[in-house]
């Protein structure tokens, strides 16, 4: 019997899903939650038996994309499917970048709902096909046609640390010269205009861990 989380700020949503998924022999729904942070808080005292967390993606205060990359973080062995109504790139690639496991679309039918989860919880990835076109089209990003450095990825997340140019070189042991220099590279790789702009593209796509 697999344990799983439904994750969903849509309270029909999860009781139709429980109510689905009860209908399985092999699948135990655990809990449900309405928001990230609940789930986050419930995993911190008992993740060992949690196979998967289903997940929905676009919920107020915490998106699903916050969740996974928290999961995934703290806790690898948990598989993530992202269960959503968005098939478009911008929320795609940054669930990917924050490592799900899978990215299913509610539109699906159930028994392809229920073979997916079984699926990840195995160890396979599970892609709708809506979804792959998408994930085809790798290298368009800028950060993927302008792959950075690693010294630009440090100097990249002193920045999203809210650090001057003065202490970003304090902090790497280079003069602030040097450190304009990557900053200057860093916003001709990413496409963006400043550094405010580099710090919301760094934490979109994953680039640097906070």
């Amino acid at each position: 019997m697999y344990n799983i989380i439904l994750v969903d700020d849509h309270h029909i949503v999860r009781e139709g899903m429980k109510f689905l998924l009860s209908t399985t022999e092999n699948i135990n729904v655990i809990e449900d939650f309405g928001t990230g942070q609940e789930v986050l808080d419930y995993l911190e005292e008992k993740h060992s038996h949690i196979d998967l967390v289903l997940l929905d993606l676009v919920m107020p205060e915490m998106d699903g994309i916050e969740v996974t990359r928290a999961i995934k973080s703290h806790y690898p062995g948990i598989k993530v499917l992202v269960l959503s109504s968005y098939t478009s790139e911008e929320y795609i690639r940054p669930v990917f970048a924050a490592h799900a496991d899978g990215y299913i679309i509610k539109e699906m039918e159930a028994e392809e709902l229920i073979d997916s989860i079984i699926k990840v919880i195995e160890g396979e990835k599970v892609i709708h096909p809506n979804i792959l076109e998408v994930i085809d089209r790798e290298g368009d990003m800028p950060h993927e046609k302008n792959a950075l450095s690693a010294r630009e990825i440090e100097v990249l997340r002193e920045i999203v640390k809210g650090k001057s140019n003065k202490e970003i070189g304090e902090a790497l042991y280079v003069s602030e010269k040097t450190v304009k220099t990557h900053v200057s590279h860093i916003l001709n790789k990413l496409e963006v205009s400043d550094r405010t702009q580099a710090v919301i593209y760094a934490i979109k796509y994953n680039i640097v861990e906070l």
